[in-house]
Parts: C-alpha cells; structure tokens; sequence
C-alpha cells in the first residue's frame, strides 16, 4: 500500500490501530520502537496523537522505546504513566530521565542487561534485569 513511504504507512496503521481497538474487549497495546523517528519535538502526527492521547477510551495503551528519549515530544512523554530504562549515558538523554521522575546516577550506573522502573504516578520504583 506505501511502498517506500513509511511515513504515511505509519499514519495509516495509528488510525487503523485506533479504530480496530474499538472493536474488541480487552486492553491492546500499540508498540512503536525508536517513537522519535516517527514525530519531531514540535509535532506529533494527528494518527499517533489519536492513539496516545484518547486511546485509553478504547483501551489502547501506546508502549515506546527508544535510545533517545530527549527527542520524544512531549506529548507523549506527558502522558507516560510508566518509565523504564537500561544504561544510558548520554547527557541529553540522562536529563529526559531526570525531567521525567527518574534518577540519572542510577541509570547511567546501570549493568548491562539490567533495568529500573519508575512509576509516574505513585513514585515507586522496580528493578530488574534480563540477564
């Protein structure tokens, strides 16, 4: 349908995704990997901000990972409920971290492999690791 044009294919599956979460029970999760290729800082395509922002009508959950959470526009980060991080070491994105409720020193001192969770809205906290 978008043959090389992965930004309107984007677009396309957000709407579809919004819609098709309509039509069944249950909590659905929309995955988007590296969120800040598919938005800038200052704009958030209409598809995408349907799902993050009114998406909990339908029980659509948008789950988002990236290397470079500085670069997440704020739309998204403002309505994360839930941050979790690896190692990270770059200062741009240790100050996202920050603004966002969790601790810079414990993420950058994180073992590979290894993991923290803050929750935004209660102030708790986990850790864990995948190996």
């Amino acid at each position: 349908m978008f043959p090389g044009d992965i930004k309107n294919a984007f677009r396309w599956f957000c709407q579809w995704v919004f819609h098709a979460s309509a039509r069944g029970p249950g909590k659905k999760l929309l995955l988007v990997d590296e969120v800040w290729q598919r938005q800038t800082n200052m704009d958030i395509p209409r598809e995408l901000a349907l799902c993050v922002q009114t998406g909990r009508e339908e029980n659509l959950e948008l789950v988002c990972a990236t290397q470079l959470p500085h670069k997440v526009n704020a739309s998204i980060t403002g309505q994360a409920t839930e941050l979790v991080c690896f190692r990270l070491c770059e200062p741009l994105a240790l100050n996202r971290v920050k603004e966002l409720g969790g601790d810079p020193a414990v993420v950058s001192d994180l073992p590979l492999g290894q993991w923290v969770s803050y929750n935004r809205l209660s102030g708790g906290k986990l850790t864990g690791g995948v190996f």
